[in-house]
């Protein structure tokens, strides 16, 4: 049965705006976040000139096309969104279907629809955020809580949910995106009040199954993980070499070369991005070589195709240094917190679940680029938010910041909307 309600306070009665209850505080960062990035695309093309000079041109657009999306979907009540959130996710599963047929192949990866008069649009940056409102909206349900299935039912409905998805991107395959989705959906299933033991044992089964799943991988992202793991596992033989017989950290040196080693016929594991990358944000040193004074994107050495989008990071520690990256790690911390404390403020479950899953999603994003351009993590290709240059994931990036904004500007509104009866008794139960 549909009902119609209000709820009302004080400050609505008196007819307040609705963006005066906006998080500024995490608008002003937002907004300081784009620039940065619209001012080092624009840094990075206009020296090298050609079609990269005028990339900055089009993250404008972008920009201005994502900044409608989050007006859109910060003003309507987020609770519209969700209960048509099964809408949502059905298109972008159907995206998904829709680019492994007709989808154009880009650095391995068949993930582009060519879509006339826009350009290239990658449908799993639209996935993200149309899967965590399904996802949000699936684990606040009452009769979810309700089961005699108990905490089993939530996690097994969330877990199937996203493995639709993540399937179908890693048949593309895109298998770093795809690891987007994990984090978040454990966290939501955290929330639904799964209890800690079972995640453990998970994680127990999935470290036994990392050989399967490095045996599954394709040869040019086995060659990541090898590149990224050459290091520490030097490392830990090196840390633990003076306490173990001579003879056993001969074998372990042995072993490693051997899995190291590049089979017959094939070249060693390439790791000059991961290596340029390093020694850009290296060279910047404390205070950095100065805004448009980089060299290595500059040169060359740091590909500057991929400069602008999963190395932005690295241009700005050349360019800015430390006290630059710095800035920036605080910016984009300072925005975690704030869709954190949208969260804890949240008027009921549901606002509470987008706004940490769109929390985790960023957070996954800015740890794995960051940490894969200073060589701790493999190179996945997952772009920095708000910062790096890309139409698909501008857009994507936006809608979820504005479904968070949603959040905050309705917790203290009055509600006005359709509802079913079981958002209804939700509601009640939260209070």
């Amino acid at each position: 049965m549909l009902l119609y309600t209000s709820t009302t306070d004080e400050a609505t009665r008196r007819g307040t705006p609705l963006w005066l209850h906006a998080d500024w505080f995490a608008l002003l960062i937002e907004a300081l976040l784009l620039a940065i990035g619209v001012a080092f695309i624009y840094g990075a093309g206009v020296q090298i000139d050609g079609d990269l000079a005028h990339k900055w041109y089009r993250q404008l657009a972008w920009i201005g096309m994502g900044s409608v999306i989050y007006v859109v979907a910060a003003t309507v009540d987020y609770h519209f969104w969700a209960r048509h959130s099964w809408l949502f996710y059905l298109g972008g599963v159907l995206l998904l279907v829709v680019v492994l047929v007709f989808g154009k192949t880009l650095n391995n990866t068949k993930g582009w629809l060519l879509v006339p008069g826009i350009g290239f649009l990658q449908p799993v940056e639209l996935a993200k955020p149309c899967t965590l409102l399904f996802l949000s909206w699936l684990g606040t349900r009452p009769a979810m809580r309700q089961s005699n299935l108990g905490e089993w039912l939530p996690a097994i409905a969330l877990t199937l949910v996203m493995l639709v998805p993540v399937g179908l991107i890693c048949l593309q395959p895109d298998v770093g995106t795809a690891m987007v989705f994990f984090p978040v959906t454990l966290t939501l299933i955290f929330l639904t009040g799964f209890r800690w033991r079972w995640f453990f044992l998970g994680f127990a089964l999935l470290a036994l199954a990392t050989p399967l799943l490095f045996l599954a991988m394709k040869p040019y992202q086995q060659d990541r993980v090898k590149v990224f793991a050459e290091a520490p596992a030097q490392g830990l033989i090196s840390l633990v070499a003076p306490v173990l017989p001579e003879t056993t950290v001969t074998h372990a040196r042995e072993s490693l070369a051997k899995f190291l080693a590049p089979k017959a016929g094939e070249r060693k594991p390439d790791d000059w991005n991961a290596v340029q990358s390093l020694l850009a944000v290296g060279s910047g040193g404390f205070t950095g070589k100065g805004y448009l004074k980089g060299t290595q994107h500059l040169l060359g050495y740091l590909p500057r195709t991929i400069a602008t989008t999963d190395f932005i990071f690295s241009v700005i520690a050349e360019e800015t240094g430390f006290l630059g990256a710095a800035t920036l790690l605080a910016l984009l911390t300072g925005l975690m917190l704030c869709f954190c404390k949208t969260a804890l403020l949240a008027r009921d479950r549901l606002g509470t679940f987008i706004a940490v899953g769109a929390a985790v999603i960023f957070t996954t994003h800015i740890v794995i680029n960051i940490s894969m351009t200073i060589k701790a993590a493999p190179i996945v290709g997952l772009p920095l938010p708000f910062v790096s240059y890309g139409g698909s994931f501008m857009l994507g990036t936006m809608l979820l910041a504005g479904l968070v904004q949603s959040v905050e500007l309705h917790r203290r509104r009055s509600h006005l909307s359709f509802a079913t009866e079981s958002d209804e008794q939700e509601n009640e139960n939260d209070i």
